[in-house]
């Protein structure tokens, strides 16, 4: 689904091999909201999969997953499934009103970190079927297992992986004489301060003059040197070498720490690159990009610009330039932090026919499925064992591009992650995102005052929440 100015929204997971058009009034359910009976006459178990809460309701994807529908249920004697998809912007009410109404749908995905956090009390736990069958997960990256498993349970197999890098636009490079970014992950030269200086470099006036000159005008711009809009608040600062990385609390989620000093430094870095060095569009700025119709890479205005691998489908096609990518730089601390998304399908734990559910998690992330299902949910596939077959199909549709820069990425997720449950989830991401607005409107440019003030609003939550719980 299209991005727009996503400060202010969750961020959501998007089409990675097939261009996205619009998710919502174009979705369509299936014929029956039932989860819980059977409809054929041989009596199969039926398993409804719900589908809305991330990616999955474009058109062409229902297409491709009612081809997904009759492929296993022409193929299964005992199960049968049916995908009911719901338009995004109803999931939420839609979901809990099944659940309310004692008609749990049996599977909920393709899920990111964001819905399951949203609904967290709501998924069961799937360790048990794990261990009972010795059920082996070795062929799955590490790292995505390790975004599902919580404390007290694990929410799912793995469907794919999102991993973040820096799209560059080679021509601009080219056209001011500046090597592109390194590839190489060992090349510790590559830091923020060096994309900064890369950046400034990059940054045009409509009259040529850079942030360095003079003459420059800040208010007249033709191009950015960098770009990192399209992430909430607590994705943009899980990257700055915190101990607590993307989560706002304390390990014990009693202690809010949302202005802990590496956040702070990161923020002051994003207001000092928007406000004092200009290299980075403020709201205005995100606005004129807009208004050419296209997202900030494609605009032909930001010269790098950072996001993940479902932005291939949302920005890669037909662009006037040429483009690749390169990893995140190194932080302050001289950490690397690569944040990244992840997809399951996750058991309410008030569905029916839990065992039948789990079946048919199995086969939607076995190899010979995981490839198909990928193309149609837009990730990489989360098994290591799937990679080479995964980007012969990727390099059909973006030849030329560096793609051991994509999966080396995968080595540096955001853990603990920026979309994980917290107390009052909802609400600290609200303070959050609204707190990075008032960096990119100007309202106010100090990131200590912006974050001690979200950070006391936070803990504010956070004692309401433990004191009546």
């Amino acid at each position: 689904m299209k991005k727009r100015v996503l400060w202010r929204a969750l961020s959501v997971m998007v089409l990675f091999c097939l261009l996205l058009t619009a998710c919502d009034t174009q979705a369509k359910p299936a014929a029956s909201e039932d989860a819980n009976v059977s409809e054929t006459a041989g009596e199969k178990t039926k398993v409804v999969i719900f589908v809305g809460f991330g990616t999955g309701t474009d058109p062409e994807q229902i297409t491709r997953q009612e081809e997904l529908q009759a492929l296993y249920n022409s193929t299964h004697d005992d199960i049968e499934i049916e995908f009911l998809i719901v338009p995004h912007d109803e999931a939420n009410d839609r979901y809990l009103a099944m659940l309310s109404g004692g008609n749990a749908p049996q599977l909920v995905g393709p899920n990111g970190i964001a819905a399951i956090a949203q609904q967290f009390d709501s998924w069961d736990d799937i360790s048990g079927f794990i261990e009972a069958e010795n059920y082996d997960t070795s062929d799955f990256y590490p790292e995505a297992t390790q975004l599902l498993t919580y404390p007290d349970r694990v929410l799912g197999l793995p469907i794919g992986v999102f991993p973040s890098m820096i799209f560059y636009n080679k021509d601009m490079f080219d056209a001011e004489g500046i090597p592109y970014p390194t590839h190489d992950y060992a090349d510790e030269t590559w830091t923020y301060d060096k994309l900064r200086e890369v950046a400034i470099q990059l940054t045009k006036d409509k009259n040529g003059n850079g942030p360095d000159s003079p003459d420059f005008d800040p208010k007249n711009m033709a191009q950015w040197g960098f770009d990192d809009s399209w992430i909430v608040a607590r994705g943009y600062l899980a990257q700055w070498g915190s101990e607590y990385v993307g989560r706002p609390t304390t390990d014990d989620y009693k202690t809010a720490v949302a202005n802990n000093p590496e956040w702070v430094y990161g923020m002051q870095w994003l207001s000092d690159g928007i406000w004092k060095d200009h290299f980075i569009p403020d709201a205005a700025g995100q606005q004129a990009y807009y208004a050419a119709g296209a997202d900030p890479f494609g605009s032909n205005m930001i010269a790098m610009f950072e996001s993940h691998t479902w932005f291939f489908a949302e920005g890669l096609n037909n662009l006037p330039f040429e483009y690749d990518i390169a990893p995140i730089p190194y932080n302050p601390t001289g950490s690397r932090t690569a944040r990244i998304h992840a997809n399951l399908f996750a058991i309410p734990k008030a569905a029916e026919n839990k065992e039948a559910a789990w079946e048919v998690m199995k086969w939607l992330t076995a190899p010979e499925q995981a490839v198909e299902v990928c193309m149609i949910y837009g990730c990489i596939p989360a098994r290591e064992s799937l990679a080479d077959e995964f980007q012969t199909q990727l390099e059909q549709s973006y030849p030329g591009l560096d793609y051991d820069v994509m999966y080396e990425a995968i080595q540096y997720l955001d853990d603990p992650h920026h979309e994980s449950w917290v107390p009052e989830w909802s609400r600290v991401e609200e303070i959050m995102n609204n707190s990075v607005s008032l960096i990119y409107s100007g309202e106010e440019k100090d990131a200590q005052v912006v974050l001690d003030n979200a950070n006391q609003e936070i803990q504010e939550l956070l004692d309401e929440y433990w004191a009546s719980n």
